[in-house]
């Protein structure tokens, strides 16, 4: 027993074991999750990756080494580029050399830049943990604070993110803070100055770190070299003495050269850029520049898009609120959901929209989104900043614990519109989890206690990096997505080589790749020209549309989401089927009267405005159907009662004659009704909902009201063919106004979604707008009720405080 304790003891005392422990808990953001090679997050994560993959895959010697987005043809017919050169050239070149030996596939070629990013992931936190190990000589301690700190909600959340701005920048914050310990406790400058340069090929992120290295420490030495002269006695050797100091400080000379290092960089980017654009563009105008100007707020344009997106909320609020949330491991609050304050659904009540979280966020989500987290915020950096002053090496430890507030708020324009940038916080928890561990071992004096705060640590992670895995993944948009890439590689090889390759029209497709706002360049593969700024005179190769035209123009029938054309027939066509449109549409009556006109024909909406202008084809409207059966939606749908088919109006429709029409087709299932309008930000421009079963359930209300109802209340509930019906006579509008709540509790709870188990009941609550109709003085609203066994049903409405009336019953009962 003796023996095994000694080996037990030696094992923890050991240096190989913690790091090993820290490797075996970061390989589980390898093992766990399914296909990477498909665009499965949230807006940011999906459109910064798609625009830095896309810039990393066109690197070639073919167009000269140039970053872009996709090329064009100017007036005289001359391929030119859109550039892309905002950030150091380092992070895309070795995106592409992971991803060279899996050209032709960008499935696999997304997988391996993924992949790529989580070793990036796995080498921040193993210089993390080698940085802390330093500096506290205590390996356990950096292996906990390390664990803890990655555990957090953003790191996991954006460390597959294919872009230099993620885990590529962050590798070399970590890796010149690493030199910056070597540099404090040995005095390797050298190794400082080359991990800062190597830092700076990568991104300007590490800048964040320099700048406040080089302000602590030579303000650090010149108080010490003020001290030592005064107690000499000539002012002049004083002077001298502090001059001294200035020329031959280490700090000041880092801070010097890491500039100068940077700003050639930044210079090559310019002169990139400057021969991209031709070489006739002012350096004040180049796309790289001017966004230098927007980051900073310097940009009038750029400040007016950051007010909306911020909403109402102070950018230093939301900065506290994230900070919060980087100190709190992820599987801590993942079952209460993703905290992304703009990952939001939409709950219309009486006629208004209200914002409203997703159903499962709910308690510490809510709470850290509130004024809490706003103080939680503030008290977890200050002990950071204030306990940093009493660790050994404190400008190592304040430094970390402040980079992101250097980072955030000179560049507040663009932090506050990025939630990825929170990354840049890991210093704050990686001190506060370091400062307390020691606290904790020194009031102990007990190793045991920090080997225990591991153990917990590594199952926190372990737990964490399994929930987050599942975030974002849906059969269906992987099923959808990978069905995209099929058409846009048939597309791809049949255009390949083209002078003139591929123009885009229509259809919202950063929805169909989950808001990956490149996608289609991503898969295109730069071919991708814009229709609108194509000049007249440049003849037009193919057209890439979602709308299918069986016309003798198509080229690819055989696909199923994206179809290619042969541009020199198609846009006559195009404009002769939304003329054909129009004229059958303006003849019948529009469902609704708004700042659109809104028809319904055919199983297709229609959107007309008449008089319009370009400027009016901006707006993203929502439209929600609802399917007579739940059973009919998609399984990512099921849970919200509708299908999604919010669109961007010029990307469904046409500017013609003056006038503007969108159309969308609506899915091929039954369908009870739509609703549909415009939300601007958090502002409800307008709405309108239509019951497109309305003719049906009129026809069927004598055979309805011709049995005994089920239940009897505001509302007498009848069972007919499957669907539960809701009739009240006498009845006004004003009767319907509240949403109705419908809960159902199956015979064998195994009968239930996954998702609803845990409550015991299948939820069907419904608006009457898209359900129900008023007619002769009647009221009738009809449900379709699950399929299975049905134990009970409790039903009634609901004003949002308190039941206007329910009722409970079993299925077969009768009064």
């Amino acid at each position: 027993m003796t023996t095994l304790s000694n080996r037990l003891k030696s094992a923890l005392r050991s240096a190989w074991l913690p790091l090993a422990l820290l490797l075996l808990a970061l390989s589980t953001v390898f093992v766990f999750g399914g296909d990477r090679g498909y665009f499965y997050r949230g807006v940011d994560h999906n459109w910064i990756s798609s625009e830095h993959l896309t810039i990393a895959m066109n690197i070639s010697p073919e167009h000269g080494f140039q970053r872009f987005h996709r090329r064009f043809i100017d007036e005289d017919g001359i391929t030119r580029y859109r550039p892309h050169n905002r950030f150091p050239i380092g992070g895309y070149a070795i995106m592409k050399l992971a991803t060279l030996p899996f050209g032709g596939s960008p499935s696999a070629q997304l997988t391996a830049a993924r992949i790529l990013m989580l070793l990036f992931f796995t080498a921040i936190a193993v210089l993390a943990y080698l940085s802390l190990s330093r500096l506290t000589s205590n390996r356990w301690i950096a292996l906990t604070a390390t664990l803890l700190a990655f555990s957090s909600y953003y790191l996991l959340y954006y460390n597959d993110m294919t872009a230099n701005e993620g885990m590529i920048d962050l590798f070399g914050v970590m890796l010149t803070f690493h030199g910056m310990v070597a540099f404090v406790q040995e005095g390797r400058f050298r190794q400082l100055f080359v991990k800062a340069c190597v830092a700076l090929l990568l991104g300007w992120h590490v800048l964040a770190l320099l700048l406040p290295f080089v302000i602590f420490g030579l303000a650090r030495d010149l108080l010490r070299a003020r001290s030592t002269a005064a107690a000499s006695t000539s002012p002049l050797m004083s002077s001298r003495r502090i001059a001294s100091t200035l020329l031959r400080n280490r700090y000041l000379l880092l801070g010097a050269a890491a500039l100068a290092f940077g700003l050639a960089v930044l210079t090559f980017n310019f002169t990139m850029e400057y021969v991209a654009l031709g070489g006739e563009t002012p350096l004040t105008e180049l796309p790289s520049f001017q966004s230098m100007l927007s980051r900073i707020g310097a940009d009038s344009e750029n400040n007016v898009h950051v007010a909306a997106g911020q909403s109402s909320d102070p950018f230093l609020e939301e900065q506290f609120r994230s900070i919060v949330r980087m100190f709190i491991p992820y599987s801590l609050i993942a079952r209460v959901g993703v905290i992304n304050s703009k990952a939001l659904e939409w709950e219309f009540r009486n006629g208004t929209v209200i914002p409203k979280p997703d159903p499962n966020a709910a308690g510490l989500a809510d709470r850290l989104s509130g004024s809490p987290g706003i103080v939680l915020g503030v008290v977890f950096t200050a002990v950071c900043l204030i306990g940093s002053m009493f660790v050994r090496h404190r400008i190592l430890f304040v430094t970390l614990a402040s980079f992101g507030f250097f980072w955030a708020l000179p560049m507040r324009h663009t932090t506050a519109l990025h939630d990825f940038e929170r990354i840049y916080y890991i210093g704050l928890p990686l001190v506060f989890f370091t400062i307390a561990l020691l606290l904790a071992r020194q009031v102990t004096n007990r190793d045991g206690v920090v080997v225990a705060a591991a153990a917990a640590a590594l199952l926190l992670f372990a737990a964490s990096s399994f929930q987050m895995s599942h975030v974002g993944h849906s059969a269906e948009s992987a099923r959808r997505a990978r069905a995209g890439e099929q058409d846009l590689l048939a597309i791809r090889e049949l255009t390949v080589g083209e002078p003139v390759t591929v123009v885009y029209l229509g259809g919202d497709y950063k929805v169909y790749f989950n808001r990956a706002g490149h996608a289609i360049d991503y898969y295109l593969n730069s071919s991708l020209i814009d229709y609108s700024r194509l000049p007249p005179a440049v003849p037009r190769g193919f057209v890439v549309m979602r709308e299918r035209i069986d016309t003798d123009t198509m080229i690819t029938p055989q696909n199923q989401d994206f179809f290619l054309y042969d541009a020199h027939g198609l846009p006559a066509d195009l404009l002769a089927s939304y003329r054909s449109s129009y004229r059958s549409i303006v003849s019948t009556e529009p469902i609704a009267r708004e700042e659109f006109d809104v028809y319904l024909d055919d199983g297709t909406v229609y959107y007309l405005k008449d008089p319009c202008e370009r400027g009016d084809t901006s707006p993203l409207l929502f439209l929600h159907a609802f399917p007579e059966d739940l059973d009919d939606l998609p399984d990512d749908r099921r849970q919200h009662r509708f299908d999604n088919l919010d669109f961007i109006v010029r990307e469904r429709g046409l500017l013609f004659d003056g006038k503007c029409l969108a159309r969308v087709a609506l899915p091929q299932y039954d369908i009870a009704g739509v609703r549909t309008g415009w939300l601007h930000v958090d502002t409800l421009v307008w709405s309108a909902a239509y019951v497109i079963q309305g003719p049906k359930l009129i026809s069927e209300y004598q055979t309805v009201v011709s049995d005994e109802p089920a239940a009897r209340s505001e509302f007498d509930l009848y069972i007919d063919g499957g669907k539960l019906h809701y009739v009240k006579e006498p009845c006004v509008l004003a009767d319907t106004a509240t949403g109705f709540f419908l809960h159902v509790v199956p015979e064998n709870e195994n009968d239930l979604p996954p998702h609803r188990r845990e409550h015991g009941f299948d939820n069907l609550d419904f608006g009457f707008d898209v359900r129900g109709v008023v007619f002769d003085g009647k009221c009738m609203a009809a449900v379709s009720l699950p399929k299975y066994g049905i134990a009970r049903i409790t039903t009634g409405q609901f004003d949002g405080v308190d039941h206007v009336w329910d009722v409970e019953f079993a299925p077969d009962e009768r009064e």
